[in-house]
């Protein structure tokens, strides 16, 4: 049971996760360029979470931190980001593949997965991550519309057996919520309870 912390590694912050119901943290750091990514972040943080919009940028980022061997994650910030994310070998994670849409469609939500990608993700061995601090610090209308298409997301992903899980994604202790919290909102949002037992191994 595993949770996600923005941050660098903290032993209190540590601590205070396995206080909350986890048997660990990954510490990540979120990067949007080539030159905020060396080879001493190993020292600091378990994962980088990859924010772009540009493709090419996305393969380049990827190339790099690869060779750091940390965990690859990318923030799902698009369609052509996406499907990168979930055809890359060396991704480990995309997360919160509905980020900054703009308005859904006439007869579905723009959640940022379809049948295609998600297949690709369940063929290719990938997560799809949900981000709980996009809950957290939204309000009113816009928490609404990210509980929808997050919704809509978690039924796509058990269609076609693709591996969804969650993590709190916080980047402050107060941001920090306990494992039966977060389990609580899965089954909150969709899930049976069976389901979200599985959605904190990050395997």
């Amino acid at each position: 049971m595993i949770d996600f912390f923005i941050g660098k590694k903290d032993k209190k912050i540590e601590d205070f996760a396995k206080g909350l119901g986890f048997s660990g943290i990954l510490f990540v750091k979120e990067v949007s360029k080539l030159k905020q990514t060396t080879k001493e972040d190993k020292k600091n943080y378990d994962a980088f979470l990859i924010k772009t919009t540009t493709p090419e940028l996305l393969r380049r980022m990827i190339d790099k931190i690869s060779n750091y061997s940390l965990f690859i994650l990318v923030l799902g910030t698009n369609d052509e980001i996406n499907r990168v994310a979930l055809e890359h070998k060396k991704v480990k994670a995309l997360v919160s593949p509905e980020y900054a849409r703009q308005k859904d469609f006439l007869h579905y939500r723009n959640s940022g997965l379809n049948q295609v990608l998600c297949k690709i993700a369940r063929d290719n061995n990938k997560i799809i991550m949900i981000n709980f601090n996009d809950f957290l610090l939204s309000k009113n209308e816009k928490r609404a519309i990210i509980i929808g298409r997050v919704m809509q997301n978690i039924k796509i992903c058990n269609k076609y057996k693709t591996k969804i899980r969650i993590a709190s994604f916080a980047m402050a202790k107060e941001e920090m919520r306990s494992f039966s919290d977060l389990k609580s909102f899965c089954i909150a949002i969709g899930m049976t309870n069976k389901e979200a037992e599985r959605v904190f191994l990050f395997s």
